[in-house]
């Protein structure tokens, strides 16, 4: 069973996928937003995103089959050498979603007055200085590709190596999101280093067209959007998940 409470079944070295009957449609909604990105990622950079091989509804419940993808390694050793060849992978792959320029994200001031309304004080403050700089045209917030929930668990390897990597989980998606949250909700997992993240959140500021300050604000307006769509995501792990990409762009904007 998933955190979201759909099982997962291996079956006949294919992975099938069931929403759970309280959610009947998660699954379903999960492979639409997939099939969402992957037409405006376009056909190079959408390939590490699986396709279902079938989809169906038994019993009013949506299911979906897939091909059998490889967890990273639990093993040490073996682990460390498959992130050495990941993360630099991942990293530029998300430059590239980075410079697919959605628009204006006009979604920024709602999110960023969540937070300030929100029962978090450790986010207020950077909430009311982000909305601040958009207020004076400083931070001119754009639109991207955001996954919503980029972390090793959620990287997979494929056994035939016809790509480098897979991401899988595209239910909380979307195709107009922010920028900035992938990458410190991946660096944490991955463990990068703060110097290397404030390498790779100076070429996204660049991308963006941004200072790199506001590589802070857009990580607000992620973390207020997740906040207004919490769905079944529990309110005391999103404060903890936000306290701690809140502390790790800090520790790399200050490295």
């Amino acid at each position: 069973m998933t955190a979201d409470g759909s099982r997962v079944y291996l079956v006949d070295a294919k992975v099938l996928k069931v929403s759970p009957p309280a959610f009947p449609n998660v699954i379903r909604e999960m492979t639409e937003k997939a099939a969402q990105v992957r037409k405006v990622l376009g056909p190079k950079l959408a390939n590490p995103i699986p396709v279902p091989l079938e989809e169906w509804e038994s019993s009013g419940v949506t299911c979906a089959l897939f091909e059998k993808l490889t967890p990273i390694s639990s093993h040490r050793f073996q682990r460390l050498a498959q992130l050495i060849k990941i993360k630099p992978r991942v990293l530029t792959w998300l430059r590239q979603i980075a410079a697919i320029d959605r628009g204006p994200n006009k979604s920024a001031v709602s999110c960023l007055r969540a937070l300030v309304e929100a029962p978090y004080d450790l986010l207020r403050g950077p909430a009311r200085i982000a909305l601040a700089r958009l207020g004076a045209g400083d931070f001119v917030p754009r639109s991207v590709v955001m996954h919503g929930d980029l972390w090793l668990g959620n990287v997979l390897l494929d056994p035939t190596r016809r790509r480098e990597f897979v991401v899988i989980d595209w239910r909380g998606s979307e195709v107009d999101g922010f920028p900035i949250f992938d990458l410190v909700k991946f660096a944490e997992s991955a463990r990068l280093p703060p110097r290397a993240l404030k390498v790779e959140l100076g070429a996204h500021a660049e991308i963006l067209g941004c200072a790199l300050e506001d590589t802070r604000s857009y990580l607000m307006a992620s973390l207020g959007h997740i906040w207004l769509h919490l769905d079944q995501f529990p309110p005391e792990r999103f404060a903890a998940m936000a306290k701690r990409n809140l502390e790790t762009l800090e520790r790399a904007l200050h490295a």
